[in-house]
């Protein structure tokens, strides 16, 4: 078994730490109803993304379908579902999720092009 691949790890935290800001400043700036809006939840979103970008970082060796990009955005959707499914218990699950898989798939697919060592 290979070590971590840093440059895919750099790529994949940073990716996951912006669409983590824009993900949690976006839910500030609506209504769930039967929920008030905290900023330990906010900081629960920020940090559940960051988690979407660790396990997509450490996936890279992980392989479910045949061809390089195609496994990265199968792999990419279903851990960024997975890992969503925690921050999603509040409330909003559906959009929590729907954006999980779609950053996870965005995560994925740029650090498995972008970050060979």
């Amino acid at each position: 078994m290979e070590g971590i691949n840093w440059k895919r790890m750099g790529i994949a935290l940073t990716l996951a730490g912006i669409f983590g800001f824009f993900c949690a400043w976006g839910t500030s700036n609506v209504e769930i109803p039967g929920f008030e809006m905290t900023m330990p939840y906010l900081l629960t979103i920020f940090y559940g993304r960051l988690l979407v970008g660790l396990v997509i970082g450490l996936a890279e060796h992980v392989k479910l379908v045949a061809g390089e990009m195609k496994n990265a955005a199968v792999r990419g959707g279903i851990l960024g579902a997975i890992v969503t499914v925690v921050i999603s218990f509040y409330g909003g699950a559906g959009v929590f999720i729907l954006a999980g898989i779609i950053y996870g798939i965005i995560t994925d697919v740029l650090a498995t092009r972008f970050g060979k060592k």
